[in-house]
């Protein structure tokens, strides 16, 4: 079992938190400077955003479930989010 980061939820299958922003425009910002950095690491989340929330499920579907990978994005949003 993978050590669960604090505030999400999940398994050793996938990891998942709710992100909510005071606006839709904070959101986009997030999913933005989020995504370049999945760029750069060659990861990519599956995430949803409607108006001020952004839905986001963490797997690493080549190895069938969370591997450090997944660990090290989620930190990173995190990061970002705390901001």
């Amino acid at each position: 079992m993978v050590g669960i980061p604090d505030g999400w939820s999940g398994d050793d299958k996938r990891i998942a938190k709710v992100f909510e922003f005071g606006s839709f425009a904070r959101a986009l910002a997030f999913m933005v400077e989020v995504g370049l950095y999945c760029e750069r690491v060659d990861h990519h989340p599956e995430w949803t955003n409607i108006y001020n929330r952004v839905w986001v499920d963490l797997s690493t579907h080549s190895a069938g479930g969370v591997t450090e990978k997944d660990l090290a994005l989620a930190a990173h949003m995190d990061k970002v989010f705390s901001r």
